[in-house]
């Protein structure tokens, strides 16, 4: 539905259309492309249940991608598992090692403590000797069994890094696959989104980038109606401006209703003019006794006071 204004003596002719404040409306998901497929949506106009599937994004690349982190994680998990074994293993070892050596040390200072006057001068020289040995040995077992506790702390944790790594990759890809499937959150009809380069229907097989509207699904009551006014129009109009709508359905009738927001920030508009515009929201004074749906297109007089003509 193309918006426009006109602007008649006093009275300004806006053109919008009805929609529901309790719209969900439905973007593209950031994957792990910068565009995304939509691989289905829901046929346009067709009223959805709530819980209903809207529409489905490609997502092929990411379940594939996340068949491979799981095999990946259950791979990395059986090598820690292997990993704590062998590690367990070389302290151990090494352990047993500085044990034999504090034994050859003690065995060593016994022999090395006999009075010299109860053996030979060679004797007592071999003894203190093979001492000296002994603490030397007991030295390097003890640096021996601090890098083996070093060794085994460093390799789990890398592996436990990557096992954490592996894991967060999961639920990033988890919580794409989610987003993939959107089902609504009211019972209302489909409205597909226009695209915002070309001007066409946005449908399903196009690719679309993340964050883009992909369509909205509207509950069917708590109308309002939702319109664009041209900057120029939009000077002296604000909130509670009294305006008079008339359906395109129903041309015979009128309904009274006022702008219940005005936008601050102006948008722009390129498939209508390279000016800037500013959305804006009016609802009925009285609940329209006709039927009313989603998307159906409307013409609203905005009376200007004199001091705004």
């Amino acid at each position: 539905m193309a918006f426009s204004h006109m602007l008649l003596a006093d009275e300004l002719i806006l053109t919008g259309s009805v929609s529901s404040s309790a719209k969900q409306i439905v973007n593209a998901p950031q994957g792990s492309r910068w565009q995304i497929q939509i691989q289905w949506m829901e046929q346009e106009g067709k009223i959805v249940e709530k819980g209903q599937p809207v529409v489905v994004f490609d997502g092929a690349a990411e379940q594939n991608q996340l068949i491979s982190n799981e095999e990946n994680l259950e791979r990395l998990e059986l090598e820690l598992k292997q990993l704590k074994i062998d590690q367990a293993q070389n302290v151990i070892d090494a352990e047993g090692r500085l044990t034999i050596a504090e034994m050859r040390v003690e065995k060593a200072m016994i022999e090395a403590s006999v009075p010299l006057g109860e053996v030979s001068a060679y004797d007592k020289g071999q003894y203190d000797l093979a001492l000296q040995r002994a603490v030397l040995e007991q030295v390097k077992a003890e640096e021996a069994l601090a890098r083996a506790i070093r060794e085994q702390t460093a390799e789990l944790t890398k592996k436990q890094v990557d096992i954490l790594k592996t894991k967060e990759q999961i639920l990033y890809l988890e919580a794409i696959m989610k987003r993939l499937k959107v089902t609504a959150e009211y019972t209302g009809p489909v409205n597909y989104a226009t695209h915002p380069w070309y001007g066409e229907k946005i449908t399903s097989g196009m690719n679309v980038r993340p964050s883009w509207k992909v369509l909205d699904v509207q509950s069917t009551d708590k109308f309002q109606i939702e319109t664009w006014v041209h900057e120029i129009d939009a000077v002296g109009l604000n909130a509670e401006t009294e305006v008079s709508i008339v359906f395109d359905a129903y041309p015979g009738e009128t309904f009274n209703g006022h702008i219940a927001s005005l936008s601050r920030q102006s948008e722009g508009r390129p498939q209508w003019s390279k000016s800037a515009y500013f959305p804006a929201i009016i609802v009925f004074d009285d609940t329209p006794d006709v039927e009313l749906l989603p998307g159906m297109s409307v013409r609203i007089h905005v009376k200007r006071g004199a001091e705004n003509a």
